[in-house]
């Protein structure tokens, strides 16, 4: 018999096998699972050479995939001198203001401060105003270094006078085509606020700050592993590519995935990969620029698509939602990222575009705040898959905040994947339901509702914009309470053992890779989480509060809570 590198005994294993079975114990050899079973059976699996850990009956999960996140940019985010401006930290102007003014001072006048995570809804002035971040609100604690903030979203930003005019934006600027963003001017003049929306305006002030040079995006992506191990990740998605190259330092830019397939060469990543591939020129979402940019992709020779691997292309549907004509709440319904003087014409621009990427033979994963935005999301994906079928393309939607019941219907029928954030509904549920009458608005992010009819829905943290603790995440999908403290409609929750699934197996659909992780099963990748609380027995609102004690990837230990 085939002894194991090392076995796990006296362990409640959850399997997230096709039954959720649970187990005792299991056994690892060369970083693949070859038993899980009692632990007497398991022991026919030891000899001297054999580690042996005892779980002492803790639960032992398989690791979480983390379905869609910003992986080198999350490295960039931990860095001592990258500003993290978020709310609880920033409820007021004046806390934006000492952060900037403590930055200051660690740099030389004139470098370039950057950071991330302000959102005008919980900044005290803004919500009293009605208003974003403006320049004159950084200017005052920056007169000598160009300061560049992007909001929580990452969508918009705000820069300070210095940085506007290193970047040469000024009232003689043209203004921008809508699809491609929007540099805000003062009321009745030309003259830049200081704030920008979408990437086509970021580029022009991201192409000013120097990108990161190569070994301090392999510093990122060691760093950002070890965080992800800290919370039982074993495998994400980041998103890359040649439309990223000029945004946010260059981090989500296509020299990350050479340097990804360098580090798994030399066996020093501690998560796999999925790349989703930003592909529109200076991040343009347009049939052309998208078209444009695959064309000019160069990928590696992937040596272990376990690993690292890039078969999706990711397309941004809107910004921060196009919502349908029937919205009676909110007057401006926004608009798609897409180029098109009308609904209409931005609808047939973004369906063109995903009708000739599946036919290119990518998977896609796309973007959709919006109710219009996933309606025509899932026309297209429809659209393209009977004009030229193939089989499990497995094409997703990613947020889809403002799906519907009859979205998930259809989205069924074409096996159409739901890739969302339940940590951003726990931190954002009590303002995004505001745009919706009450009733529909109180039911959103109905999960549960949606695999029912027979959709897969994976789970991640959109980090870094959120936490990577994807067990706050699943405290909301099962009790429906936000970080406030509300609960909106908790019959829509989820039950604990598919909140598991959508961090684990239906991460690993999503991927095409449900038959080598995912779940613990013999053949199966020796990827694992061990938590101190048993998060299918404990009282729900607990299960946030439960840390990861262990954290095994390919059958070895990267991480360990002392």
């Amino acid at each position: 018999m085939e002894k194991a590198d090392v076995i796990f005994l006296n362990g409640k294993v959850a399997t997230v096998d096709e039954e959720f079975s649970l187990a005792e114990a299991v056994a690892v050899k060369s970083g693949w699972i070859i038993a899980v079973d009692s632990n007497e059976k398991i022991k026919k699996y030891l000899d001297e050479a054999t580690e042996v850990i005892d779980l002492q009956g803790k639960l032992m999960l398989p690791g979480t995939h983390d379905a869609h996140m910003h992986g080198v940019h999350t490295g960039l985010s931990l860095s001592p001198l990258f500003l993290d401006v978020r709310f609880p930290k920033v409820k007021k102007i004046s806390d934006l203001q000492e952060i900037i003014r403590a930055a200051v001072k660690k740099v030389p006048e004139g470098a370039w401060i950057v950071g991330m995570g302000w959102n005008e809804m919980l900044i005290e002035e803004c919500l009293a105003e009605g208003r974003t971040l403006k320049k004159w609100d950084l200017d005052v604690v920056s007169p000598n270094n160009p300061v560049v903030l992007n909001d929580y979203g990452a969508h918009r930003m705000v820069v300070n006078s210095q940085a506007l005019g290193r970047c040469d934006i000024s009232e003689k600027t043209p203004d921008l085509p809508p699809e491609a963003g929007l540099i805000e001017r003062l009321e009745n003049s030309r003259e830049p606020t200081g704030y920008l929306n979408e990437w086509g305006a970021q580029v022009l002030v991201w192409q000013q700050v120097p990108t990161l040079p190569a070994e301090e995006i392999e510093a990122c992506i060691l760093e950002m592993n070890r965080e992800l191990n800290k919370y039982g990740i074993t495998s994400h998605v980041d998103i890359l590519g040649i439309g990223g190259n000029q945004l946010i330092r260059g981090t989500w830019g296509e020299k990350s995935i050479g340097i990804y397939e360098k580090l798994a060469r030399e066996d020093k990543l501690t998560a796999r990969v999925s790349i989703n591939l930003l592909a529109g020129i200076d991040g343009i979402q347009s049939y052309q620029a998208i078209t444009e940019g695959l064309e000019k992709t160069t990928l590696p020779d992937f040596q272990d698509r376990n690993w690292v691997k890039a078969e999706t292309v990711k397309i941004f549907g809107d910004g921060g939602g196009w919502l349908r004509e029937n919205n009676q709440v909110v007057g401006d319904h926004g608009r798609s990222t897409f180029p098109g003087e009308t609904d209409l014409a931005q609808e047939k621009e973004l369906i063109k575009t995903i009708i000739e990427v599946h036919r290119r033979g990518w998977q896609l994963g796309i973007h959709a705040i919006g109710g219009r935005t996933i309606d025509t999301i899932i026309e297209g994906y429809k659209q393209a898959l009977e004009k030229y079928p193939r089989e499990n393309p497995r094409h997703f939607i990613i947020h889809g905040d403002d799906m519907t019941v009859e979205n998930a219907q259809v989205a069924a029928r074409y096996d159409i994947s739901m890739s969302v954030q339940a940590v951003a509904a726990y931190q954002m549920m009590d303002f995004m339901r505001l745009r919706f009458d009450e009733e529909y608005g109180n039911a959103l992010f109905a999960w549960d509702v949606y695999q029912k009819a027979g959709v897969n829905v994976s789970n991640g943290s959109d980090s870094n914009i959120f936490s990577l603790n994807w067990l706050e995440g699943a405290q909301f999908a099962v009790t429906r309470q936000t970080v406030s403290g509300n609960k909106y409609r908790p019959d829509l929750a989820s039950e604990r053992a598919d909140v598991i699934r959508m961090y684990t197996i239906n991460g690993a659909k999503q991927e095409h890779l449900e038959a080598v992780r995912g779940s613990i099963e013999v053949g199966k990748v020796a990827d694992f989480q061990i938590l101190d609380q048993d998060i299918l027995m404990i009282p729900p609102e607990e299960i946030g509060k439960t840390k990861v004690v262990m954290t095994m990837v390919d059958g070895k230990i990267v991480y360990k809570n002392s």
